[in-house]
């Protein structure tokens, strides 16, 4: 159905340049030919109209549940990569790519080649592709805007003024459209789940279990809110959690005791 793109294109240059060349004859024209004129520019017109139409229901949703992951080819050649508990509305027209990230974590990895321009929506802002490979988090209070290959345009709000970002950086946004400075990444640690890992270096333990637990229906209770504080570095499977708790535990020292089919307790040992 893309292809009536090409076509509706093509005709309504044809009934432009005949109209065009038939304007230019001082003779009048036909009433057989004129009939014929009218009737293949409103063929012409109705086969555009057919096809911006048709782009419309080129809508496609994909979501994903806790603790699961989703790889997605879309029309163009592009990849979407949706991380655990993720949402994105994909829309394609004649004239743009366009996905909105509605919640969670995805990866885009953007197709050459094609002249309409790739935009991402999160939030009050919109990330607008200059051919790479980048990851959007969108939390409820701020956006996330990391690229792992080639250059992004980050706006904090629609109508602010692009904040270029290059591969190995990071910025983040807020609703109020306030753009934070760009930093470096680490881009292996950063994408570490889509390969099911999470990598963390001197992370308070409160952001580690918190990070683990965007992957599972857990509970996880600690009686020494101090402990939460401690700083925990190493690589933990996101698609495990009893073995990324025991890890931590055996490193930090800690009693780690299940109290139920999917409820853990932290205590000092």
């Amino acid at each position: 159905m893309r292809g009536l793109d090409d076509i509706a294109d093509q005709q309504l240059a044809e009934a432009r340049a005949f109209l065009a060349n038939n304007r230019q004859r001082p003779a009048p024209v036909p009433a057989r030919r004129r009939y014929a004129m009218a009737a293949l520019a409103l063929i012409s017109a109705a086969a555009v109209w057919q096809a911006d139409w048709l782009s419309y229901l080129n809508d496609q949703t994909y979501q994903t549940a806790v603790g699961q992951s989703q790889s997605i080819d879309l029309a163009d050649g592009s990849r979407l990569e949706l991380n655990t508990n993720s949402a994105a509305k994909v829309h394609f027209s004649r004239h743009g790519r366009e996905v909105r990230l509605v919640y969670g974590q995805a990866v885009f990895t953007v197709a050459h080649g094609d002249h309409r321009p790739f935009e991402v929506y999160a939030g009050q802002g919109k990330v607008r592709d200059i051919g790479t490979q980048f990851d959007v988090r969108y939390n409820d209070d701020w956006v996330s805007v990391a690229v792992l290959d080639g250059e992004v345009e980050v706006s904090g709000k629609l109508d602010s003024a692009p904040t270029p970002l290059h591969r190995g950086q990071q910025l983040s946004y807020k609703p109020s459209g306030e753009v934070t400075s760009v930093q470096a990444i680490d881009i292996n640690s950063f994408s570490a789940w889509r390969e099911h890992k999470l990598v963390f270096q001197g992370r308070p333990l409160k952001a580690v279990l918190e990070e683990l637990g965007r992957y599972h229906h857990a509970s996880i209770t600690v009686t020494a809110p101090k402990i939460l504080y401690t700083k925990v570095s190493g690589i933990f499977p996101t698609d495990n959690l009893p073995q990324a708790l025991q890890t931590i535990a055996t490193a930090l020292q800690i009693k780690l005791t299940q109290t139920g089919p999917k409820s853990w307790q932290i205590d000092r040992r």
